[in-house]
């Protein structure tokens, strides 16, 4: 069943990346926002796996810890086809964008291959 729902999550990941056109940056905050209003059901049993997992703490915010482990599949190797990871200066950027909370916080920037 756990493989079953990484494999739909990063199923998800690249429909959502496979719709931004090419040469466009985005970042992980757009493409947890997607997973969330377009893809509500593989992200909510992902989310579930995470939270039962023996890897969470009752101490976590367990949202930035969900949406952490979706922002490295999109780095996968699966997905490298596709993305790659945005560089400044010959290091990896972080963006600072809303999350779903409406903080801005930091989380990874992309550019569509």
């Amino acid at each position: 069943m756990k493989d079953t729902i990484r494999l739909r999550m990063q199923n998800a990941i690249k429909e959502i990346i496979e719709e931004i056109p090419k040469g466009e940056i985005f970042d992980s905050h757009y493409v947890i926002n997607k997973l969330i209003s377009d893809y509500s059901d593989v992200y909510l049993l992902f989310a579930s796996e995470l939270i039962n997992s023996q890897k969470t703490t009752k101490k976590l915010d367990i949202t930035a810890y969900v949406h952490s482990q979706i922002s490295k599949k999109i780095g996968t190797k699966r997905l490298s086809g596709l993305v790659t990871r945005v560089k400044l200066d010959g290091k990896k950027t972080e963006f600072r964008s809303g999350n779903i909370r409406g903080n801005a916080t930091e989380c990874a920037g992309w550019r569509r291959k």
